[in-house]
């Protein structure tokens, strides 16, 4: 085996060596995504002075003696990509699309792409893919394409990216000649490729993507660089992280993209984000150092106020992962100075309630990533957040609607009355348990107790009525029991022996450990009745419904948004509002928030959807909304579900959804001017 470090134009231009990509490798599968990125990751190159750039390893193997072919056992996905935008470069320079004042396009061409001595036409092509792609490649040559290949496909966008000129061809080109890459030199009757391929690539695929960051961050500085950077920074990240370094930046990227990045490509959106703000190393890293410092806060529930720590721990034990980006969001305001502690102890409290009301009834929780994702956004928008954020931020979470709703008192209660609380998700049940036994009472580790089984989770009412249970819930014994069986009000907390769960009421409330002798507030109701049925069932929820509203409180705002009177709209305005972000509309009376103009078209026609569901449906057969409304989601990822046969498109642009909507609005014979907006 031999290994050497060359620019990769090198590499390619053996005089007399073709490039056989062997048949048990994949296709070439590399997508528009990748080319872009090796598209974009060329042109920083022009920006950095024409830094040689580092690609990868090449691990060739020869095959004879005479090495006239090399067998590209690893990085031909690369070795097919950047052929290809050679190819595309002589294309574009022959067509004379660009002029180039240095590039001789022969050169390409003869020393690069093909095999100018090779007396047989079909070797004469440097670089042979497998079977198919190996026919796209070849036909690009001939003035052909193949179009169903993705060969064909990235030849087109290398061929119009080039013509768009972002950088001169000229400064293309030379960012090419600075890439470099290690080839290593396998050879038949020394080396095992197989061996050496498998450990390249378990070498690679252990990376993390937090690995992958600090290679990126770190690479580009010297020896003695790095280890400062490191020592002072990253090493200080991962402590701060509990070593969830990748979970960390993914939240990070998620607050200042506002965009939740695909856990397998973190290092990809973050490389991504890094070019476009311009960051310097060192104050990349020291914003990282200071946001992990707030995420060491959250994960560990370690805040120096002893409430704000307790609320964290219970947002962290209903798993709630998806609000970490906001609470960077809160503790980065906290540090700078726009909330106090008490603000952001009554914001905790209220995402807690949020969260778990939602749970209670029964709202999509795949929503809740949307939610918090863009809430930091939602409250920046407003003007004056900074002088009033706890009022506006309850405004904010008060003016969501439809699956990102708040739910209400009595949408709350109502749902808790027949909730089956005990067979749901341990993590809520403790929670609710806990929390109403603890409330402006003696703190009690509930969960530790019951995972120590000191605790028991009881029906009050057993699973199997005996007859004599039948006869103490009277003629209605089985509704009663399907009705309330799993419910809070059935449920409560005792110490005892579960053998005896089936016993009498009156033997329970007895019992030694039991309700009588308990100092649990959720067993003080128990104490003072002397049978249980429907009627004391519903004056114990009457008694914890109330508590409830007390613990998971429905939060209050008197903000109003200061609205500058010249950017109120109705729908009948023929102003032109693109490239405008809208903040609120007004309808019936009733002001709703939103952050988009996608959000505000799906929730008027969700409003106007329930004042006549037929009329709506009719459109999917209109002349023109036939093209807006469609009765299936064949493409679902630019359709919002109205209900389950019938979807609107949101993804047009604004324009075309107020003329849309001033059509709607015809048909079910409302004013226009009964619509209005409010912009920024």
């Amino acid at each position: 085996m031999k290994a050497e470090e060359k620019r990769f134009l090198q590499f390619l231009e053996w005089s007399d060596k073709s490039f056989v990509i062997p048949v048990y490798q994949r296709n070439y599968d590399w997508k528009q995504e990748q080319c872009k990125q090796l598209f974009d990751d060329i042109i920083q190159i022009t920006k950095e002075d024409y830094r040689t750039h580092f690609m990868w390893t090449i691990v060739a193997y020869n095959e004879d003696w005479y090495g006239k072919e090399l067998l590209i056992i690893d990085w031909q996905q690369r070795l097919t990509t950047l052929s290809i935008l050679l190819l595309s470069i002589f294309k574009v320079l022959s067509d004379n699309e660009i002029v180039s004042e240095t590039i001789i396009k022969e050169k390409i061409y003869d020393e690069f792409l093909i095999n100018k001595w090779s007396k047989d036409k079909t070797k004469k092509i440097r670089l042979k893919p497998v079977k198919d792609d190996r026919e796209a490649f070849n036909s690009i040559f001939e003035w052909d394409k193949k179009e169903d290949s993705n060969v064909t496909i990235n030849f087109h966008y290398f061929y119009n990216r080039l013509k768009e000129q972002e950088v001169s061809i000229d400064s293309f080109y030379k960012a090419i000649e600075q890439l470099i890459i290690v080839e290593i030199l396998l050879k038949k009757w020394e080396d095992d490729p197989q061996l050496i391929f498998e450990s390249l690539n378990s070498t690679w695929l252990n990376l993390t993507e937090a690995d992958k960051v600090r290679n990126y961050i770190l690479m580009k500085e010297n020896t003695d660089r790095q280890e400062i950077l490191y020592r002072d920074y990253w090493y200080k990240i991962e402590q701060n992280t509990s070593f969830l370094v990748s979970d960390f930046l993914r939240d990070y990227l998620t607050l200042k993209e506002r965009k939740i990045p695909n856990k397998a490509k973190v290092y990809l959106i973050f490389k991504d984000f890094t070019q476009r703000k311009e960051i310097e190393v060192e104050d990349l890293l020291s914003e990282l150092l200071k946001y992990s410092e707030y995420y060491k806060i959250i994960i560990n529930s370690v805040d120096e106020d002893w409430e704000i720590s307790n609320v964290i721990k219970r947002i962290n034990k209903l798993e709630t992962i998806v609000a970490y980006p906001f609470l960077l969001d809160l503790y980065s305001k906290l540090d700078s100075g726009i909330i106090d502690k008490e603000i952001l102890l009554q914001v905790l409290l209220t995402i807690e309630s949020f969260v778990f009301r939602r749970f209670v009834c029964d709202v999509p929780t795949n929503a809740l990533n949307k939610i918090f994702m863009l809430l930091g956004k939602d409250i920046d928008l407003h003007e004056w957040y900074e002088d009033d954020y706890l009022n506006i931020f309850n405004y904010t979470l008060l003016n969501k609607s439809w699956s990102q709703r708040f739910p209400t008192n009595k949408e709350f209660t109502k749902s808790l009355l027949t909730k089956n609380v005990y067979q749901t998700q341990s993590r809520n049940k403790l929670h609710l348990l806990e929390r109403l036994e603890n409330f402006d009472n003696r703190e009690s580790d509930i969960q530790r107790l019951i995972e120590d089984g000191i605790l028991t989770i009881e029906h009050i009412m057993p699973q199997t009525l005996t007859p004599e249970w039948v006869n103490s819930l009277w003629e209605d014994a089985k509704n009663i029991q399907e009705k309330y069986l799993h419910t809070i009000w059935n449920i409560t907390l005792t110490w005892y022996n579960s053998k005896m769960s089936n016993k009498s009421f009156q033997e329970k409330r007895s019992m030694d450990k039991w309700f009588n002798e308990s100092r649990l507030f959720l067993n003080n109701y128990l104490t003072s009745i002397d049978t249980w049925n429907e009627e004391t069932i519903l004056k114990r929820y009457n008694i914890l419904k109330d508590k409830s509203i007390k613990i998971w409180k429905f939060p209050t705002s008197t903000y109003k948004i200061k609205k500058d009177e010249t950017k109120i709209f109705t729908l009948s305005d023929e102003a032109t509002f693109t490239w405008t972000t809208i903040l609120e509309f007004n309808f019936d009376d009733k002001e709703y928030q939103v952050n988009s103009w996608a959000t505000f078209y799906e929730s008027i026609i969700k409003i106007l959807y329930t004042r006549d569901p037929i009329l709506m449906k009719s459109f999917v057969d209109d002349w023109y909304l036939s093209t807006k409304f469609l009765s299936n989601d064949d493409n679902s990822w630019i359709l919002a579900k109205i209900d389950e046969w019938l979807y609107v498109k949101i993804w047009i642009n604004t324009e075309a959804k107020l003329y849309a909507l001033r059509i709607i609005f015809s048909k079910f014979d409302i004013d226009l001017d009964d619509l209005s907006f409010y912009i920024k």
